[in-house]
């Protein structure tokens, strides 16, 4: 029997309908996400194929502000790809006539989002950029991410969301829970500290948007969907032409006014510098609620003061969009 033989179907309650989970081999399930869309997934990751492969849907809301933002036609950016749900998600929404770019340096993840590609048959709009997004492109930077929370991966030195515990040795494997590894979770007393890392040290070089757009003779981008752990503004001062060139542009970014407040002071520039900007061409930003209405809505803020941003900002995803643009004023 075959592993694709040994598929399940698991429910979506709401709708009622079967969606398909398939063991495609050790370490790999094929996932139907809830919009219809398939990618193939980490079975050891806890943080965001946890969700998708229970409940079909990765951040609902955040899924629902895509869908209500792409359409066909529309170019699309995805930076932190990860295994690619939102570029998979936006490959379907943008049709053969469309545009997705999903950036990802993480070498132990890309082969998911590779594979996702040919499963969700989107690898004909879609270009994928094995770098990390920066100001400026061509340079080295060193990672460390823990393989069960790839959300928490950062540049090493940046503030991450998951506590360090001592590294992994060797590759992927040893960072892995195992029987070796799980003595390195716990305290003194042998009580698991939950949420603490393995961490796993990689090497990216560094590209920026406005090379990506060069490189790809994109004209210009509809919506930019950045989720890199804290490095959002770095990645905006290499999106200036991009910005300039894209006037119907919207953004969703990561953010926290942690990253302000602990970051270096080099950060805080970058962030200061990109909001100048942004505001200058006449965007606002919202954070976009994690919740959905019972008609299926996006709770979003009122527009956000740089105070708020830098101060009291909770994480979370926020959309940036022009004022004449702003379907939520």
């Amino acid at each position: 029997m075959s592993y694709l033989d040994r598929s399940s179907t698991v429910r979506d309650g709401a709708a009622g309908q079967g969606r398909r989970v398939l063991p495609l081999g050790p370490g790999e399930l094929l996932v139907e996400a809830s919009w219809g869309g398939f990618m193939v997934v980490p079975a050891f990751n806890l943080d965001v194929a946890i969700g998708v492969t229970r409940d079909g849907v990765h951040e609902a809301w955040t899924t629902r502000l895509v869908q209500e933002l792409l359409r066909p036609g529309d170019t699309y950016l995805n930076a932190g790809a990860n295994f690619g749900y939102f570029v998979c998600l936006a490959g379907r929404l943008v049709g053969a006539e469309g545009h997705v770019v999903g950036v990802e340096p993480n070498p132990h993840i890309l082969p998911f989002l590779m594979k996702s590609l040919y499963w969700n048959g989107s690898i004909g709009n879609t270009e994928i950029i094995a770098r990390a997004l920066a100001e400026v492109p061509g340079e080295e930077l060193e990672f460390h991410f823990d393989p069960q929370y790839l959300g928490g991966g950062a540049v090493r030195g940046m503030p991450q969301g998951v506590p360090p515990a001592e590294g992994a040795r060797g590759g992927l494997a040893d960072a892995l829970w195992s029987a070796d590894s799980v003595a390195r979770l716990q305290d003194g007393d042998g009580r698991w500290i939950k949420g603490m890392g393995l961490m796993l040290p990689f090497t990216a070089r560094t590209t920026s948007i406005d090379t990506v757009l060069a490189q790809l003779a994109l004209p210009k981008l509809d919506l930019l969907h950045l989720d890199i752990e804290g490095s959002e503004p770095f990645a905006l001062l290499g999106a200036l032409n991009t910005l300039r060139d894209s006037p119907r542009l919207k953004l969703i970014t990561e953010w926290s006014s942690g990253h302000y407040r602990l970051g270096s002071p080099r950060l805080r520039d970058a962030f200061d510098a990109v909001w100048g900007h942004l505001v200058g061409l006449g965007y606002g930003v919202r954070l976009v609620q994690p919740m959905l209405a019972p008609d299926g809505g996006i709770h979003v803020s009122p527009r956000l003061s740089h105070e708020t941003m830098t101060e009291s900002a909770p994480h979370g995803d926020y959309v940036w969009i022009k004022a004449e643009e702003d379907p939520f004023r």
